[in-house]
This record gives C-alpha cells, sequence and structure tokens, in this order.
C-alpha cells in the first residue's frame, strides 16, 4: 500500500531544517519500501503495509533534534479526498488533522464555519473558502 507522511513545520525559511536525501535514507532505514520525497516539503512517499507515526515522530527527533509531528494518508484516502464534489469549486483546501474530530467538535464546527466544508473520515477538513487563505481564519492554526 502506498502512504504519504506529512512532516509538519520542516524547511520554513531556516528554521528546522531537513535534507531530503537524509529524509529518504531514514525511512528507510526504518524498514519503508520506495520512498521518495517530495521537493523541500517533508512530504515522504512511502509503501508498506503499516506505519507507525510514533515511532516515524521518535525517530525524526532522534536524527534531526527538533520535534517533527507527522500525519500519514493512504494514497486511496488522498484519492477519495480529491474525488468529493466540493473539489469542483474555487479556492478548495484540505486540513489534515492528526486526531479524528468528535461529535462535539464537529457540532462547534457547524456553528462557526459559514464557508461550505465537509469533514472526512473525521480526520480531514475540506473547505470551500468565500476569502482566500490568507484572508480567512479557517487556516490549519485554527483547525
Amino acid at each position: 500500500m502506498s502512504f504519504v507522511a506529512l512532516l509538519r513545520g520542516i524547511n520554513l525559511g531556516a528554521k528546522n531544517k531537513v535534507e531530503m536525501k537524509s529524509l529518504k535514507a531514514l525511512f528507510e532505514d526504518l524498514g519503508y519500501e520506495n520512498v521518495r520525497t517530495y521537493i523541500q516539503t517533508g512530504n515522504v512517499i512511502f509503501d508498506n503495509i503499516v506505519y507507525d507515526v510514533l515511532q516515524l515522530e521518535h525517530a525524526l527527533r532522534e536524527t534531526y533534534g527538533f520535534d517533527i509531528p507527522v500525519t500519514v494518508r493512504s494514497k486511496a484516502e488522498l484519492e477519495e479526498i480529491q474525488q468529493h464534489p466540493i473539489f469542483l469549486k474555487d479556492q478548495v483546501y484540505v486540513m489534515f488533522l492528526e486526531n479524528e474530530i468528535s461529535d462535539d467538535q464537529q457540532t462547534l464546527l457547524d456553528s462557526l464555519i459559514d464557508d461550505e466544508f465537509v469533514v472526512w473520515h473525521r480526520r480531514n477538513v475540506i473547505i470551500s473558502l468565500s476569502k482566500n487563505y490568507h484572508q480567512t481564519k479557517f487556516t490549519n492554526a485554527f483547525f
């Protein structure tokens, strides 16, 4: 199975630098197969039957000396998200959440967000913004 590991907060200016060649080697050392990185984003594509986010975060902390939150999605899940009808609209963004949204959090989001959005599988928020991303309060930090 193919997965994408999304590493948060790396290679932002001069802060939290991670070389992609080193990152690829780390994933390979952990036993992941067909490892590829995507430019300097910290997105790592890999094949495996299973993955362990805590193991990945621990190995990243040990290797690079700072905490790097990791969110993993399967290729199939990403393709399913992309096929959602909301993607036919302009200014569509996806937030990949670390934890699933509870019923109470869903209710709160329903009352706060006036843009069209959907919570997909309780851990992805797909939103069609009426403003551009830099003008909205519904950013990654908000979620």
